[in-house]
């Protein structure tokens, strides 16, 4: 069992974690738990324990459960999805999958796809918020590749990172299937910054 002076540490290092990925200020965690700043940075600096009330405030200030804010985080966490975890979230009748392997929680969003596309047949992605990052590697066949009015075409082996922000079209072009894995990055402020420009989609390839 964790002793209190244990407690407060992990406490401490949980919510000043929270409060920094949500890119909130101390004044910011404390209006919204409704709690003093000088208790935020007395739970922060581990020089008190807080009350069960104090805790629960601070959870929903900071989106998480309360076992979020007492759990000993020293130790890195490590979450493994096994094969027959994953979820096939797009197919099509042509024989191609879109496999969401793995991901973050907001606000920093992090995913691992796992693409198969037929050939000639494709899919057409939405525009994702200004500041969202896609990173593309083909592990075998020929992908197109088609963000706003630029396309490329990419073979085993190449490797693509592109802003996202413009609808986009992946489509296999070769003799055989084309597969290839797709980390999506959408940083927590993503969308804040209206964009200044954004090219008009083509058509899509034929």
């Amino acid at each position: 069992m964790q002793s209190s002076e244990d407690v407060a540490t992990a406490v401490g290092r949980n919510v000043r974690a929270l409060r920094q990925q949500r890119r909130m200020t101390i004044d910011a965690l404390a209006t919204a738990a409704g709690v003093s700043r000088g208790t935020v940075i007395q739970i922060e600096t581990s020089r008190g324990n807080p009350s069960i009330a104090t805790l629960a405030a601070l959870a929903a200030a900071l989106r998480v459960g309360v076992t979020s804010l007492i759990e000993d985080a020293s130790e890195p966490r490590v979450t493994v999805r096994r094969a027959a975890e994953a979820a096939t979230l797009w197919s099509s009748a042509a024989g191609s999958n879109a496999v969401f392997r793995i991901g973050t929680d907001p606000p920093d969003v992090v995913e691992l796809w796992d693409w198969t596309l037929q050939p000639g047949d494709g899919f057409d992605g939405e525009a994702h918020p200004m500041g969202t990052q896609e990173v593309l590697s083909v592990l075998s066949g020929r992908l197109g590749l088609r963000v706003g009015a630029t396309e490329q075409h990419l073979d085993t082996g190449d490797t693509v990172l592109f802003q996202a922000h413009a609808p986009h079209r992946y489509s296999g072009i070769g003799d055989g299937p084309v597969r290839f894995v797709m980390v999506v990055l959408q940083p927590g402020d993503a969308g804040l910054v209206p964009p200044t420009s954004i090219a008009e989609a083509e058509l899509p390839l034929s």
